[in-house]
């Protein structure tokens, strides 16, 4: 009789590689929801790939915070909270700060093209989340990573962008986890009440892109740095208000 294993489909060099980009995917989107757990025959099924290389990609995903193995429960989604949401966004603030001043002193005509154009396309894509939220949150947020990214394009620092990257994963499913629900289904959105959401609109603005832009082009170093710190404190005003609703626990914990 053959072993659980050796009926598991073969491997070859790219599968660790292409498990371990599906699996962070799907964390990071919201697919596979805080606290999931992540059992090999699941995952095994899920992307049709052996169980070695998932091995090696929940053990990565470990290393960079994305997956948590516990005594005798395995693998599961690394939870999330509002205290760590407010660690993460603190650490963004430093990292993208030191950032964004680097990459304005050292930006060129590429670099500054490469903002203009993420920002139309944010433009674009908080015109749709205007007409439907529940549809196009998704793409705002890939639109938002995008311009966030292009600030930052030029700094020079790899162990910074290597750290902002991580913190932008992080960041992005706690976001999607402690204020819609998994997947990043609007409808949760709802729930929450007008003080909640008036401080949701205001982070989602775009017109707070549009200055933090105006600033990076102009080459002011100090406005650009201020306006994206503010824009961390908005972000936050907006988890805390909806972790105080009355009834609610922490939400996600482990």
């Amino acid at each position: 009789m053959k072993s659980e294993v050796e009926t598991m489909p073969q491997s070859d060099p790219l599968e660790p590689e292409g498990a371990l980009a599906a699996l962070k995917r799907d964390i990071v989107s919201g697919v596979l929801a805080p606290g999931a757990p992540l059992r090999l025959m699941m995952l095994s099924k899920r992307y049709g790939v052996g169980y070695t290389p998932l091995r090696e990609a929940l053990s990565r995903l470990e290393e960079a915070g994305l997956a948590v193995l516990s005594p005798n429960r395995g693998y599961r989604v690394a939870p999330v909270s509002v205290a760590e949401l407010e660690d993460l966004e603190q650490a963004r603030a430093v990292v993208e700060t030191a950032l964004l001043e680097d990459a304005i002193a050292h930006g060129d005509l590429e670099w500054e093209s490469a903002i203009v154009a993420c920002h139309h396309q944010l433009l674009r894509a908080s015109t749709a989340l205007r007409r439907d939220r529940s549809a196009a949150f998704a793409s705002w947020m890939d639109a938002h990573d995008s311009f966030h990214g292009a600030l930052l394009a030029a700094a020079r620092s790899g162990w910074l962008k290597s750290f902002q990257r991580q913190i932008s994963e992080q960041l992005r499913r706690h976001h999607q986890a402690l204020l819609l629900a998994p997947g990043g289904d609007a409808e949760r959105e709802a729930e929450h009440d007008a003080p909640t959401l008036a401080l949701l609109e205001e982070a989602l603005s775009l017109a707070n892109h549009t200055r933090l832009m105006e600033a990076a082009l102009a080459r002011d170093a100090a406005r650009a740095a201020a306006l994206l710190r503010e824009h961390v404190q908005f972000t936050l005003a907006v988890y805390r208000s909806a972790a105080a609703r009355p009834g609610d626990g922490p939400p996600f914990q482990a």
